[in-house]
């Protein structure tokens, strides 16, 4: 069997499971996301899923067995001014847009941001191991870097469903829809950052930012302004895909 097709296997059921547990005392009335109790370990476990994944998929590979591999591939720069720069492009259209349009509330304040940030890895950062270092990458061999990131979306988008069933989620009281949306623009801007070395720490920084701000900084409203968002990262990812694309060839070119 494909390696992607084990991890979706894997990611899958370990999320379904622990967040279907979730869902069950959600229900029941004993969880209420993100209540200090069993249920934020379960939730932490699922979310990280595509990690652990990753993680059981590199044990069967000599060359990559262990966890100083598995941290080493996953938390580093490679291209630190190039990724970092891109970090704060995409940060900058997806919040910067709705800005414009005044699409946007304050419901928090700066200093949260920056202190949730490094605790979002555990809600949502670490997931970039999966989607973006290790599926992205295998979509892109066989669909090219476009469709891949819409691929990439589309699964992305069917992982997070049960959050529609957990009290206090983002998912559970707002629109799913504008949820996918705002998904599909985040996807390529993560495809993007990752095209340009490999690099999955940027992934993981980008993904835990945004989370921090949605949380802690502002609350975007649905609307226009989404939509032009998402169009513009899409935009731009696609472009800078291209310039690796070309960089890329130029260098074998030179190599021959």
């Amino acid at each position: 069997m494909p390696k992607k097709y084990k991890y979706l296997i894997l990611t899958f059921v370990i999320t379904y499971l622990f967040w279907g547990f979730d869902i069950v005392l959600s229900i029941s009335g004993a969880y209420e996301h993100p209540a200090n109790n069993i249920g934020i370990i379960l939730y932490i476990i699922a979310a990280s899923a595509p990690a652990i994944s990753v993680f059981i998929i590199m044990q069967s590979d000599p060359e990559k067995r262990g966890a100083g591999n598995f941290l080493k591939t996953s938390f580093r720069f490679n291209a630190p001014i190039s990724e970092i720069l891109l970090i704060v492009i995409f940060i900058a259209i997806r919040f910067g847009i709705p800005c414009l349009f005044g699409d946007v509330k304050v419901v928090g304040k700066l200093w949260q941001v920056i202190v949730f940030t490094p605790i979002m890895l555990l809600f949502g950062g670490l997931e970039e191991i999966g989607w973006r270092g290790f599926l992205q990458p295998n979509l892109e061999k066989k669909f090219g870097f476009f469709c891949a990131a819409l691929i990439n979306c589309a699964i992305w988008s069917v992982w997070h469903l049960p959050l529609c069933f957990i009290k206090g989620t983002y998912q559970y009281s707002g629109n799913y829809l504008w949820f996918v949306v705002s998904l599909t623009g985040t996807a390529f801007s993560l495809a993007a950052i990752n095209k340009v070395r490999g690099s999955i720490l940027p992934c993981i920084i980008f993904h835990s930012l945004g989370n921090a701000i949605v949380s802690y900084g502002i609350s975007v409203r649905n609307g226009a302004s989404g939509i032009v968002s998402m169009c513009v990262q899409i935009i731009f990812a696609v472009c800078v895909s291209n310039f690796c694309n070309k960089r890329l060839q130029n260098k074998m070119g030179t190599n021959k």
